[in-house]
């Protein structure tokens, strides 16, 4: 599927038709471009970098004297965990060719069609690349929105002592997944700088204009992401505080109550010798003189505590 760009319009052409000097875009499968690299005028050692196992995030594009190439592997800003869009781009003076590479749902195709049909007037080929761009940054802020409800949500229970055991674990999840939302971003942002520096020459000022308003955007979200994962270590630190807190006051009850059995702990070892000189053996009211003692010692101790304010 291609695009000629006359500057007014974009008109779709077939491949074998389009004019070697005309201006247009492009989207193939990996395959399709393989078969037509001589009439696209690709080197082929374009594809080992197309075809190379790509297990992280590609954070450049690859500029030479008259093409520039990279990968994008895409995220679903709205659920980080679903398996990855990957597509590939050539970029040439007069001609931008999308490549799918991973695109079990049609969305990157999608995407395309919605790039060349957005700029209806002065249609120019650093328009369709930004359409296409742009597309990528779409819902971000929608999504920025949702994980700062959750976090706030948590912020809630936590303050209100709502402590969910699963909350260490949502957490952690959340940071994982902003992780991810960062490093993404980050990526779009070094690639509309790599666009935007324009090293190959294969823009003009107008286009630059557009790839600047893309990094910034990417730049953007890529703060706000970095900003909502130091809301989660914070989130996390009161989290630990809390269940500090909370170990502590069991402590402070069990300190107060081996406080409160000690001293009774020692009558019982002191009376249990059972010495044939102790008075209180043989004493009428020695059992009874011994619950007194003892009950009077708790009732001190809880006054103490009482008026220290341990309890």
């Amino acid at each position: 599927m291609f695009y000629a760009l006359n500057g007014k319009e974009a008109i779709k052409v077939e491949l074998q038709d389009l004019e070697s000097d005309a201006i247009n875009a492009g989207y193939l499968t990996l395959e399709e471009l393989e078969e037509n690299l001589v009439e696209l005028g690709i080197d082929k050692n374009v594809l080992t970098g197309f075809m190379a196992d790509q297990t992280h995030f590609h954070t450049s594009v690859d500029a030479y004297d008259n093409f520039s190439f990279g990968i994008i592997n895409i995220v679903n800003v709205m659920n980080v965990n679903e398996d990855k869009d990957r597509m590939a781009f050539i970029i040439k003076k007069n001609q931008f060719i999308l490549v799918k590479l991973i695109d079990e749902d049609g969305s990157c195709k999608e995407m395309f069609e919605s790039a060349v049909g957005r700029f209806k007037q002065n249609i120019t080929l650093g328009k369709v690349i930004f359409g296409i761009l742009d597309r990528l940054l779409s819902n971000g802020n929608k999504s920025l929105e949702s994980t700062e409800q959750k976090i706030m949500i948590m912020e809630q229970n936590l303050v209100s002592g709502r402590i969910d055991e699963l909350l260490n674990r949502d957490i952690f999840n959340l940071r994982k997944d902003l992780s991810i939302l960062k490093n993404y971003y980050e990526q779009l942002f070094d690639i509309g700088e790599a666009l935007q520096e324009n090293e190959n020459d294969l823009f003009g000022t107008e286009d630059l204009r557009y790839f600047g308003i893309f990094a910034a955007k990417a730049e953007r979200l890529s703060k706000n992401t970095h900003a909502l994962g130091e809301n989660l270590i914070h989130l996390r630190e009161a989290l630990d505080a809390s269940l500090n807190y909370s170990l502590n006051k069991i402590m402070k009850v069990f300190t107060v109550i081996s406080i409160i059995f000690l001293p009774l702990t020692l009558i019982v070892g002191w009376y249990g010798m059972n010495f044939t000189t102790m008075p209180e053996l043989t004493w009428k009211y020695g059992h009874l003189a011994v619950i007194v003692l003892s009950l009077l010692e708790v009732a001190v101790c809880l006054i103490l505590f009482k008026k220290k304010k341990f309890l």
